[in-house]
């Protein structure tokens, strides 16, 4: 596969062409143009198609370039279940997370080195994460079960990239850490949709009957995580 990078009075692109292409593809990924082009097909009608796609270009490279993964370190601050807590860095002799009313004190162990400071503080932010969702996600089990007369096996907290949670037919229920950073009625629905899942391992219309029943913000919890999911990252 061949590639070219052209360039537009707005924006530039790359061109890959294919033998097993049959038509031309426009594709907006980490906020760049990609054109997806038969082998042989001509550049001007691409630069064309390009021209009269132009909005629709414009309009997905904006939201592209919105949808920017936070620096939550630069920021100072991390978001906890729909509320922001100041994020403060220090070093001492041992490393340790410490949440403090609405405060979250990372303490960064001296023996650091100075190129591993940043990601020493990401790993502490990630294990206190997974420590609080555990916790959490315990609890809201517990109460959706008794509301849904459902019961799980056991419960696993993930660290995935493609999915909030799961459920096996074992019964047991997994959720993704990640989802502490969203507001908790949106890591509710994550439970009440795995929960659904014991009953129905499928998402038949009679498994989303289920979730509307015992939680009806499914439409406006499914957009937030499709809108937002960029922002459930350290």
């Amino acid at each position: 596969m061949s590639a070219l990078v052209v360039e537009s009075g707005l924006f530039s692109y790359c061109v890959y062409y294919s033998a097993r292409r049959r038509s031309v593809a426009l594709q907006i990924k980490q906020g760049k143009l990609i054109v997806r082009a038969p082998l042989g097909y001509s550049l001007v009608d691409v630069k064309t198609l390009v021209e009269q796609k132009q909005p629709w270009i414009l309009k997905h490279l904006h939201q592209s370039s919105a949808q920017v993964k936070p620096d939550w370190l630069a920021l100072q601050q991390v978001p906890l279940l729909g509320t922001m807590l100041t994020l403060e860095v220090h070093r001492a002799v041992s490393s340790s997370i410490e949440l403090c009313n609405d405060k979250l004190v990372v303490t960064v162990s001296r023996r650091t080195q100075a190129n591993n400071y940043n990601n020493r503080v990401l790993s502490l932010l990630q294990q206190w994460y997974k420590t609080q969702a555990l916790s959490w996600f315990m609890a809201r089990t517990d109460y959706w079960q008794g509301k849904m007369q459902l019961q799980a096996k056991d419960l696993v907290i993930g660290n995935w990239r493609t999915k909030w949670g799961y459920c096996k037919n074992t019964a047991q229920l997994g959720f993704n850490w990640r989802l502490m950073m969203a507001p908790d009625w949106v890591a509710d629905y994550v439970v009440v949709h795995e929960l659904a899942h014991l009953k129905h391992l499928n998402h038949s219309n009679a498994f989303w009957q289920l979730v509307g029943q015992h939680y009806p913000q499914v439409q406006h919890a499914k957009i937030w995580l499709r809108q937002h999911q960029h922002q459930l990252e350290l």
